[in-house]
Order: C-alpha cells, then sequence, then structure tokens
C-alpha cells in the first residue's frame, strides 16, 4: 500500500477492495497475538457506532486513545470516530463509512464497518461488559508499552555502552509511564473544551464557596493569598533558594510540616543533614523550642514537656525522612514512587535538601557539565511532581555574586546553573533577613520571602517574623 498525506492527519492508503479487506482484518497478524483483544476492540468500536449512548462513548473516550488499539484499523477507526465528534459532525455507522471513504482512511473497508455495527455478538454487549473491554484494550496498549521499553533497555544493555544507572532511569522511567498511562484518562492531544470544563467547575465551587483540593497551605497566610490563595499546588517543583544561613531547611521543615497538619504524607530527602538533627529541627518547630536547649542538661528539664508533646504529634502523621547521602535522582524517583505506593490514597508532599546535591555525584565525573547535570535534576524533579501529582520542594543555592552587591536581595540570575531550573519551577522563591547584612537594620526578626517567579501568579514579597533557633516562622503582623 502506498502512503501520502491524508486529511485529519492519517496517513493516506489504498483501501482493498471490502471483501478482501475484510478477509484481511481477520487474517491480520494480530489474532494470534495475545496482546492484542480483537474482541475487545470490536466490541468498544461497535457500541461507538450506536446511537444513545452517548454516556459511555465518553467514558469510553476518557479511558482511550487511538493508540490503545493492537489493530491498525481499529486505530484509525477510533481516531476518525474522534476526529468527527471534535468537528461537531455525527460519527454513526454511515457517517464513518462516508468519512473512511471520503478521506480515504483504511478502516477495513465498507462491508467490514457494517458488519462490525450489526454484529449480533458486539452488538447486544452490555454496558459493564463494554466497560471491562475497554480495560482490557488499555491493560494491553501499556502492557506492550512495557515490553517494549524493556527490549530497547535490554538492547542497549547488550551493547555494553550504556551506564547501569541510565538504564535504570530507563527501566523506572518506563514503569512510571506506565502507571500513569493506566491511571490517566488520555495519553494524547484532548480538546480545549475538557480542560475548560474542569476550570469553570473549579471558578463554580467557588462561588458557592466550597473548598477546591487543588493545593496545601505553606503555614503562612500571606504566602498563601501571594500563592493564588492555593499555597503548594499538587505537581508544582517549588525552588526555595537562600545564601547559606538564611533559613532555607528551617523554611523547608516549615513547608512540610504545615502539609503534613493538612493531612499530607511528607517525605523530606535530607541529603546534607542527619535524619536525627532533620527530627531535632522538627521537634523545634513544633514544639517551639530552642535547638540549643537539645545539648544543654541545664535547660532540658524545663522544656521536657513541650518536646514530648512536639514529639507525640509529629509521631502521629505521616511524616518520613531519607537521609541518605548523595542520592541520584534516578534513586530519588524510585523511592518517591515506592512511597506513593506505600501511602496509596493518601494526598503526598516531597521535599529535596537540596537540588544541587543531586546531582554532585554525576558532576563530579570527567566531563560533566554541572549546568546540564542540575538541568537535568530540576527537569526529573518536575516530572515526578507530575507524576506523583504532588508539591515538590527543592532547596538549591545562590552563587557568591550576591554578596558582591549594594542591593543582596537575591535575583534569579543569582541561582547557581539557573537556566534549566528557571525554566522547570512552577514557583521560585528567594529568602533574604536584612539582619544578616545590616546590624542596624530597622526590620530585625524579619524574613523576607521574595516569590521571584510564579508560572500562574503574580510575584511579590512576604514578610515573615523569625526564630531561627527553633526553626519557626509567622507571619509578620504591620
Amino acid at each position: 500500500m502506498t502512503a501520502t498525506t491524508a486529511p485529519f492527519g492519517f496517513p493516506r492508503t489504498q483501501q482493498p477492495a471490502p471483501a478482501e479487506a475484510a478477509n484481511e482484518a481477520v487474517a491480520s497478524p494480530t489474532a494470534s497475538d495475545p496482546l492484542v483483544s480483537q474482541i475487545s476492540e470490536r466490541t468498544v468500536l461497535c457500541s461507538l457506532m450506536q446511537d444513545g449512548r452517548e454516556d459511555l462513548s465518553g467514558q469510553i473516550a476518557a479511558t482511550l486513545n487511538a493508540q490503545d488499539f493492537g489493530e491498525e484499523i481499529h486505530v484509525n477507526l477510533f481516531r476518525l470516530w474522534q476526529q468527527l465528534g471534535q468537528s461537531g459532525q455525527a460519527r454513526d455507522l454511515a457517517a464513518l463509512v462516508d468519512a473512511s471513504l471520503t478521506h480515504n482512511v483504511f478502516t477495513g473497508g465498507e462491508d467490514y464497518l457494517i458488519n462490525l455495527a450489526t454484529n449480533p455478538t458486539y452488538l447486544t454487549a452490555s454496558v459493564e461488559a463494554i466497560q471491562a473491554a475497554a480495560t482490557r484494550i488499555k491493560d494491553l496498549s501499556v502492557t506492550r508499552t512495557v515490553l517494549a521499553s524493556a527490549k530497547l533497555v535490554v538492547e542497549k544493555a547488550a551493547l555494553g555502552q550504556t551506564s547501569v544507572e541510565a538504564l535504570t532511569t530507563m527501566l523506572e522511567d518506563a514503569a512510571g509511564n506506565a502507571r500513569t498511562s493506566a491511571k490517566s484518562s488520555r495519553t494524547g492531544p484532548e480538546h480545549v473544551v475538557g480542560f475548560i470544563a474542569v476550570v469553570l467547575e473549579q471558578i463554580e465551587q467557588r462561588l458557592e464557596g466550597k473548598e477546591v483540593d487543588s493545593g496545601v497551605t505553606t503555614g503562612f497566610p500571606s504566602l498563601d493569598r501571594l500563592l493564588g490563595g492555593y499555597g503548594m499546588v499538587d505537581e508544582d517543583l517549588i525552588v526555595l533558594a537562600a545564601r547559606p544561613s538564611m533559613g532555607k531547611t528551617a523554611m523547608e521543615v516549615n513547608f512540610m510540616l504545615a502539609a503534613a497538619e493538612a493531612g499530607r504524607a511528607a517525605l523530606l530527602y535530607s541529603m546534607e543533614m542527619r535524619g536525627t538533627s532533620m527530627a531535632k529541627r522538627m521537634i523545634s518547630r513544633a514544639g517551639r523550642v530552642p535547638g540549643s536547649v537539645f545539648n544543654s542538661s541545664e535547660q532540658l528539664p524545663d522544656r521536657l514537656e513541650a518536646i514530648y508533646e512536639a514529639a507525640q504529634k509529629l509521631g502521629n502523621q505521616h511524616i518520613y525522612i531519607d537521609e541518605s547521602p548523595g542520592l541520584s535522582l534516578a534513586e530519588i524517583r524510585t523511592r518517591s514512587r515506592l512511597f506513593a505506593a506505600q501511602n496509596a490514597g493518601k494526598k503526598l508532599i516531597i521535599g529535596v535538601d537540596y537540588l544541587q546535591l543531586i546531582a554532585a555525584g554525576a558532576a563530579a565525573k570527567p566531563g560533566a557539565d554541572a549546568r546540564v547535570v542540575v538541568g537535568d535534576a530540576s527537569k526529573g524533579l518536575k516530572q515526578l511532581a507530575r507524576e506523583l501529582k504532588c508539591p515538590v520542594v527543592a532547596l538549591a543555592q545562590l552563587s557568591r555574586t550576591v554578596e558582591q552587591r549594594a542591593n543582596k536581595r537575591p535575583m534569579m540570575s543569582d541561582l547557581k546553573e539557573s537556566g534549566q531550573i528557571e525554566q522547570d519551577a512552577d514557583v521560585i522563591m528567594f529568602l533574604y533577613r536584612d539582619e544578616a547584612y545590616n546590624p542596624e537594620t530597622a526590620e530585625p526578626g524579619i524574613t523576607e520571602v521574595i516569590v521571584a517567579k510564579q508560572r500562574e501568579g503574580a510575584t511579590g514579597t512576604v514578610k515573615l517574623a523569625h526564630q531561627l533557633a527553633s526553626s519557626l516562622y509567622e507571619d509578620h503582623l504591620q
């Protein structure tokens, strides 16, 4: 068959005669392929050509895309059915036959389509049977994709020219994509009307005073307001950057604890600090206890009650710390996916302390470009946020150029290896304490949270009162 460009984005093919097409479909090599269910595909496609099944058709359209089908003629038929619907045209048997002939789309021929739409076996299938068939098609599609990815990994491994880490990442990405594809309604292009419907529904819920669960509080109402009232939004990569000793780890602890208090399962990768050190900061924050108390036998007796109460409170929340140093991006993604599976049904939040450390080992390899490696890390964290549908908060370092300016408030260009981070992050925040540079400052005890980037909102500055000895921040009442 010859192929050229055809309308609707299909390959133009020379269609066989009707009887020949029907026979070819039955004798197709996929007929014996255990990863293609012709019965399921025909059952679903038959239902799509019947009148009065709009609700069922909508469910199928939300479950499958054209590439989920294993038969080429079924791929083309489903895509043609989608295109007719998106252009506002009828898409019953007559419309599909006419469109396939008019646009020369190979769908098996007129006799095949008529037989498919009127076959008693498929025509009398119950709604439950049709839904089960659609699920079967999706499952087999995901399985074929996984096998294709595994085959590619095996081929690369056999050549001996790909690192173990790269092979592991490929396998993890394949598994992650499979999970996402199996759960998502569509993996291909979707008409904008579907997304508009979601936006309008959220607007209506807000007008009715209902809570729209699209994010989690930072713990600071003023910062939440600047972030559009949502706080930390699911699927967002939030980069929190500052010079050393500005309190960025303490701020991340506040974010994680606020999320945990709101019912999230929180996972913090502490690659720079020991888990016990991070736990002390959490107890300090929750119990308003200065960190110095833990090492003072004189102060401890007076603070034991607050420490035990904070420890009990934290122990009842879903907070986890991974203190493994030098984790690679692949390891973080693997462990995060496992964490998500172990906390199935719970909303998540993931913290990384800090972004540049993810790439430290890889950057040390000869010839590695630190900007590229850090860029890969930020890109990978953004993909992780999308995959697990949760906020990912990553700390980042700033370059020393800040110290060389009269105004030492950070800006985008101060981010180390900033280009890719700026592109990947949905929100970039900087921390600035004027008292760190000006002992005579007019605002002692104040931390400025500078929102320098917000993909879907405004930028600006929020002032918080801090007690860094207790890892505590609070809204500053002016």
